[in-house]
């Protein structure tokens, strides 16, 4: 499990349309990783995200991939229920 497997992965995904068809079509992040292992890649979603770096510096050279990888596995693709509401995260007042 690594993230140059998922890089390895992707690259590949971005030679096929019908892998990036199935990519893009993708509405979980383990989908991805299920997709790949069946394609004889093993990684984790969180190795997907350590590589999302180095998909962003090469848009060009994925293309549509790298958008559809980045929204699924970006901050707006999070676990959160889609509600529009996000946890608090700030410190509980004192006053009474």
């Amino acid at each position: 499990m690594s993230k140059k497997k998922a890089l390895d992965f992707l690259t590949q995904a971005a030679d096929s349309p019908a892998l990036v068809n199935k990519v893009k079509d993708a509405q979980h992040k383990q989908e991805v990783v299920d997709l790949a292992k069946q394609h004889g890649y093993e990684f984790s979603t969180e190795d997907v995200k350590q590589a999302i770096p180095e998909i962003a510096d090469q848009p060009g050279f994925f293309g549509e991939l790298a958008k559809a990888v980045l929204e699924l596995f970006g901050p707006t693709h999070d676990d959160y229920p889609a509600t529009g509401v996000q946890p608090f995260t700030g410190e509980l007042s004192h006053k009474h």
